[in-house]
């Protein structure tokens, strides 16, 4: 049965609320039972603009259990517990199509909008397939048997075929997980010859080219991408398999549905790099011919940053990825053959802008690429090798523009003469959307009121109707969960379309605020704030600061509870009475222990002076690179009564050598060419390593300190928690440690049981050692 409920109307703001609100902690048990948009997935307008789909995250206690890795399941950790949701956008009211039944992601409505096809594990098999919702019949079925591995899902401009991936064909599914989870070339691995032997031997020849040259040492295994791209007949069930067993990273259906292009994750370009080079290929559907169009290019971790031209002729890709120095620059190169153009000719730049990694975007005409780049606006003619900035929001840096559809053409507002982007006000932290006439260049502000646009969906932050009338967006702040708004183009009639977690409309939430203050090098830096809940004026709090090296938190002032969902929503200690400190913490090469003292507590000190905390009663906690960032901390200041780290590390040794089960090293490329901030390894810079590894100075701590660490966890290895105990340990300190069976490296990944248990040791512990009763 299809379950209808009416969503909750509302204009203008989140900030309204229209009932009284308890000055009450928040539950855990309510906090995580919140539900949530599905992370990293598109939401999509049918083609007449009358239905808008998305995803929703089940509370935590409703999830299926988790059956295996993502090999064995096909079920990647952030679609588990995923339902298909759909909106009519004229009543509001809201459809729910999968019903709690297994695990269902990638909403894409059919061109003729009759069909709308999702992934699903919910024929009880324990593999994702193909399944469509027929909205005519308002009937959901199954469209295939093939097991799904999905980095994709495109539809035929004629609605009867849709092209997807697969497992790839004479592997089952025991084969599959064994070739996916082993090492890549340079290194093996194999049994033992003696019968009843358990021993796996890892093997690694000398490199002919040298060290440098030859050597690997892979972050992870390529193979994960392994797959065959089929396309099914939706109506009479029957596959065709196109590209067979080929490491598919994204592919993308050109607009006359003649030839699909296909980025193939070829190799890492160096060992210490997570920098993966791609092949750029196109697979003719009529003739079942491939032809690589490019080869050993750079792109982002999932090779999505290209793009067709509207008449199906020409695709243009971007080089993204890090570097000494980047240009960022957009190629174009014909279907029919030739060589590939550089149509942009950027400067050397030193620093690329986060916001840098999507396709380039074509105009109608198919004459001119659109792109960010240094924060505004770019165009390129694909006749030319100049690029010019076309249009700049003062103060803001541009972020997206609003794509009508699964697609690759420039949205357009008003007879095709305007688009909208998304763009960021550093300063204040907040996102806004703009409107840019390309005839002229005009910037009109239509929407900017100290909310977060962006901090829900990182891929799709909002979607606009075919013919651009209206849009769908996320928005939410501090006090206030995300939910879906839908707007017309001038943003002058704006309605909340869901109410997804209406149990926080009883609670009075804290507020957050931006602070600013100087690192002790001078470095201008800021942090979010969250004041407790029922904040007065001149009455100090006790104070958490949330920490993780490298980071910019400060721009998490507008996201709901500041950091994330479930567990590490802040406004569970903001409701107790805690202020929550979330801070900038540049790092720099060779020196990030020091570092972080040098901009962290300096921010402290500036919540302490404006009379908010109080010094007696201040903790610390981080996460993941947050957890190392903690222990960096307290090994050189006392200040902090209580601290807690999750999943991290002490050891920057330890950590460059932990390998996984397949023989993979996650760490080395981090700690050589990533956040780690060596600069090498540990041979090259033994006493960097050593010098910035906290487990060399435990001797210093004068902190409780709770160590908390998922056993499975494969990015962070268990040891090194177990190192940070024994250590404390035989010091004699303060330390507790909480090591959590069979569960991975996020929080949000964790059972509903484990879940409740950390929220509960945290609220305890920093209860139990800086929160007094405040007069």
């Amino acid at each position: 049965m299809i379950r209808l409920t009416s969503a909750l109307v509302m204009c203008c703001t989140l900030a309204l609320r229209t009932h009284a609100q308890e000055m009450s902690p928040i539950p855990v048990s309510e906090a995580l039972g919140s539900r949530s948009f599905g992370q990293v997935l598109p939401i999509q307008f049918s083609p007449d603009g009358k239905w808008l789909a998305y995803t929703v995250q089940r509370t935590q206690g409703a999830r299926p259990p988790r059956n295996g890795s993502w090999p064995e399941t096909g079920v990647l950790s952030f679609v588990r517990g995923l339902d298909i949701w759909i909106v009519n956008t004229e009543t509001l009211r809201t459809q729910e199509l999968t019903n709690n039944e297994g695990d269902n992601w990638l909403p894409t409505w059919s061109p003729d909008g009759r069909y709308l096809a999702f992934y699903s594990t919910r024929d009880g098999s324990g593999q994702p397939k193909l399944w469509i919702w027929d909205a005519m019949k308002n009937e959901l079925r199954k469209a295939s048997d093939m097991i799904v591995r999905s980095f994709g899902l495109e539809w035929e401009p004629r609605s009867r075929q849709v092209l997807f991936t697969t497992l790839p064909q004479g592997l089952s599914v025991d084969e599959y997980v064994r070739k996916v989870s082993s090492v890549e070339r340079n290194t093996r691995t194999f049994g033992g010859e003696s019968a009843g032997s358990t021993v796996t031997v890892y093997q690694s020849h000398a490199s002919p080219q040298g060290l440098e040259e030859g050597a690997e040492s892979n972050p992870w295994n390529l193979d994960e991408k392994l797959a065959d791209l089929a396309s099914v007949d939706v109506v009479s069930g029957r596959a065709t398999v196109l590209v067979h067993s080929c490491r598919i990273a994204t592919f993308r259906l050109s607009p006359d549905g003649a030839s699909v292009a296909y980025t193939i994750s070829k190799r890492f370009e160096k060992a210490g790099s997570q920098q993966i080079l791609y092949d750029l290929a196109a697979f003719s559907i009529a003739t079942n011919r491939e032809r690589v169009m490019a080869t050993d290019i750079r792109q982002g971790y999932d090779g999505s940053s290209f793009s067709w031209s509207p008449d199906s002729s020409l695709i243009s890709y971007r080089e993204i990825g890090p570097g000494e120095s980047v240009t960022s620059d957009c190629y174009v190169v014909s279907l029919k053959g030739g060589t590939v153009r550089n149509v942009t000719r950027l400067p050397v730049t030193q620093h690329r802008s986060p916001y840098e990694s999507g396709p380039p975007l074509w105009d109608g005409t198919g004459n001119h690429l659109y792109f960010v780049h240094d924060g505004a606006l770019w165009r390129a003619s694909v006749n030319q090798d100049r690029a010019a900035e076309f249009a700049r929001i003062p103060g803001r840096q541009i972020m997206w523009w609003l794509i009508a559809k699964s697609g690759n053409l420039l949205s357009a507002t008003g007879g095709n003469k305007e688009t909208i982007v998304v763009a960021h006000d550093e300063a204040g932290k907040q996102d806004g959307f703009y409107k840019i006439d390309p005839s002229s260049g005009g910037i009109t502000k239509l929407l900017e009121n100290g909310e977060c646009y962006t901090c829900t969906s990182l891929r799709q932050p909002a979607v606009a109707t075919l013919n651009g009338e209206r849009l769908a967006y996320f928005a939410e702040d501090s006090r206030h969960e995300s939910n879906l708004w839908i707007s017309d183009a001038a943003f002058e009639h704006a309605h909340r379309m869901t109410h997804l977690n209406p149990q926080f409309d009883r609670y009075k939430m804290g507020s957050a605020k931006l602070i600013d203050w100087l690192s002790d090098d001078g470095e201008q830096l800021q942090g979010a704030l969250l004041l407790p809940a029922g904040y007065r004026e001149g009455q100090r709090y006790p104070l958490i600061v949330y920490v993780y090296g490298g980071g910019r938190l400060s721009r998490n002032v507008h996201r709901f509870g500041l950091v994330d969902a479930g567990p590490l929503n802040m406004q569970l200690l903001a409701t107790r009475g805690y202020a929550v400190l979330c801070p900038d913490a540049p790092q720099n090469l060779g020196t990030p222990l020091l570092d972080l003292a040098k901009t962290v507590l300096p921010g402290v000190n500036k919540v302490i002076e404006m009379g908010i905390a109080d010094s007696s009663r201040l903790g610390v906690m981080g996460h993941s690179y947050g957890g190392y960032s903690v222990l960096s901390l307290i090994v050189q200041s006392k200040r902090f009564g209580a601290a807690i780290e999750a999943d991290g590390y002490g050891d920057l040794v330890g950590n460059y050598g932990a390998m996984g089960k397949g023989g993979v090293a996650f760490d080395t490329s981090i700690e050589e060419k990533g956040q780690g901030l060596m600069g090498g390894p540990p041979w090259q810079f033994r006493e960097r390593y050593i010098e910035n590894s906290p487990v060399y100075y435990l001797d210093r701590v004068e902190t409780p300190l709770l160590i908390v660490h998922g056993a499975a966890d494969t990015n962070v290895a268990p040891f090194l928690a177990d190192e940070v105990f024994v250590g404390l340990r035989r010091l004699g300190k303060e330390v507790e440690y909480a090591r959590y069976e069979g569960e991975e490296h996020s929080l949000l990944s964790w059972s509903y049981a484990n879940q409740t248990d950390f929220c509960d040791r945290m609220i305890a512990w920093f209860d139990k050692y800086i929160k007094r009763d405040v007069n």
